[in-house]
């Protein structure tokens, strides 16, 4: 089974329309979670992303700026 390849603070800061700093909250809070691919430090894996977008669903709104900016 082949796995999607993991997404970069580039990556996840397009996708969630935030700061590249934002993410970085996020991971260094705990909400998102990383893993190290060869000599990468900080790839958030797909399905971390995804973990984390329903989450964010089912809280009902889009706190991931609120959450960074406090």
């Amino acid at each position: 089974m082949d796995w999607p390849a993991p997404l970069t603070v580039r990556e996840l800061s397009a996708e969630l329309g935030c700061s590249e700093d934002e993410v970085r909250a996020l991971i260094r809070d705990g909400e998102l979670r990383t893993v190290a691919c060869g000599i990468r430090p900080g790839l958030v894996p797909r399905h971390e992303f995804d973990a984390y977008l329903r989450r964010l669903k089912h809280q009902g709104g889009d706190s991931h700026r609120s959450s960074t900016t406090a």
